[in-house]
């Protein structure tokens, strides 16, 4: 009875494998994606929950709603993930999450289990990384960027996405709890990768920016 628990519970406690995620995205100043891997993380763990024996009580939301809001998290993370990856400078950066925050929530409410939930945004995302590296490479008439982003970020960033994604929509029918459990770590594990080492538009003239207590208050 015990084991049969853990099996069931085992998609909600995968879906920690957000918090080093959070962690590092916040040590390497990116506190917006920090945010939008906690909403993820949140609310695929409450959605998780519920599905488990005794946690009804957590539910504390409909449960389409739930399982609307892990969805968009996803399909979030990894626009979010793959923006920072390019390191477009402002505005042209801000207005490329809110073009996908926007277009991901439209996206999901039409159809929230085709493929396109997550090719759309990963697609569109690499489209414009391609033209602007592209552009890079002939005004430097070299490579761009440095070999080791390819080797370090991009190669193992971009095949733990793979198998993510494969997984997620392929391979869920042999056992859904370990399936779907090692999708949440394989996801966590891309996000982790694909973000650069530092975020360099953190802040200008000075140290970066800092998120603190009287800029949330703000933005509320």
């Amino acid at each position: 009875m015990g084991s049969l628990v853990a099996k069931l519970l085992l998609p909600t406690l995968s879906s920690l494998a957000l918090l080093p995620t959070i962690s590092i995205a916040a040590k390497r100043q990116f506190h917006m994606e920090a945010m939008v891997y906690f909403f993820t993380m949140f609310f695929v763990a409450i959605y998780h929950a519920c599905e488990g024996p005794g946690l009804a009580i957590l539910c504390f939301m409909q449960y389409d709603l739930l399982e609307y809001f892990s969805i968009y998290g996803t399909a979030l993370s990894m626009w979010v993930s793959l923006i920072a990856l390019a390191e477009f400078d402002e505005p042209k950066r801000s207005t490329l999450v809110m073009f996908g925050v926007l277009t991901i929530a439209v996206r999901i409410y039409h159809d929230r289990w085709g493929y396109g939930v997550y090719s759309g945004p990963i697609g569109t995302a690499v489209l414009m990384i391609t033209v602007k590296w592209l552009q890079k490479m002939k005004e430097k008439k070299g490579l761009y960027p440095e070999k080791s982003v390819y080797t370090q970020q991009i190669g193992p960033g971009f095949c733990f996405g793979a198998l993510a994604l494969m997984l997620r929509f392929f391979f869920e029918e042999w056992d859904y709890t370990y399936v779907h459990s090692f999708y949440h770590c394989s996801l966590a594990m891309s996000f982790v990768l694909l973000l650069p080492k530092v975020n360099k538009k953190a802040g200008t003239g000075g140290a970066p920016a800092k998120l603190d207590c009287s800029t949330l208050c703000c933005c509320v």
